[in-house]
């Protein structure tokens, strides 16, 4: 950071506290059971806690909170990494999470946009579809809404495709309909938006390659 000309961005996946991946921090248990508890104060200094000890590790930027609702048995990926199943508590924790991170001074990075929790893929692996419609999506976007709302600084997109946004096909981390279409347009989102990692199949497939999903996602917004 003392040799950098520019602001550097150091963001790590602290979905369960700093002590998911640096030893001696502190190691929360997944969110599935902050749901559960469904304690929103308790969501909020989760977050809080979270950013701090991150910035006292260097990370000022947080890939979390998950803001995907789980309402497929079969996610093979998402699971205890969401606040649960009903899209309005899950929009309200997402919030919690995000209030208290930003106000501990990080930012914080609603994941995976627009909704991983209904796939029966591991995006790792391969490109999982979605073949729900759009009233189901609707009901997917509420963590993301209430994310904007509560002034989050970034969302990640999924490797994930949803033909009821998208007929194309692609998925929405490389999707101008879904990153620039709904995404900046009527969930009005003017952060900043990053992708997932571009060395998930999901992404790669057909060999188009790290490089060349890095020009279309650049390309899609």
């Amino acid at each position: 950071r003392a040799r950098s000309p520019y602001p550097l961005l150091i963001g790590a996946d602290l979905e369960r506290g700093a002590g998911q991946q640096f030893e001696g921090a502190t190691r929360l248990p997944p969110v599935a059971a902050l749901g559960a508890l469904d304690d929103l104060e308790t969501t909020r200094r989760a977050g809080e806690l979270t950013a701090r000890e991150a910035l006292a590790l260097g990370v000022n930027w947080v890939y979390a909170p998950v803001a995907d609702i789980d309402v497929e048995p079969r996610n093979p990926i998402v699971g205890s990494r969401s606040f649960g199943g009903d899209p309005e508590r899950v929009a309200a924790h997402v919030a919690a999470w995000v209030e208290g991170c930003r106000a501990a001074g990080a930012l914080a990075c609603a994941k995976h946009f627009p909704g991983h929790g209904r796939t029966v893929a591991d995006s790792h692996a391969e490109l999982p579809r979605v073949e729900a419609g759009r009233a189901a999506l609707e009901m997917d976007l509420l963590p993301f809404r209430a994310a904007i709302d509560a002034g989050v600084d970034s969302v990640m997109t999924a490797h994930v495709a949803y033909p009821a946004l998208d007929p194309s096909g692609e998925p929405a981390t490389l999707s101008g309909p879904i990153v620039t279409g709904l995404l900046r347009g009527p969930l009005g989102f003017d952060g900043l938006v990053v992708t997932d990692a571009l060395i998930m199949e999901g992404v790669l497939g057909s060999g188009r390659g790290e490089a060349g999903a890095a020009v279309r996602a650049l390309a899609a917004g």
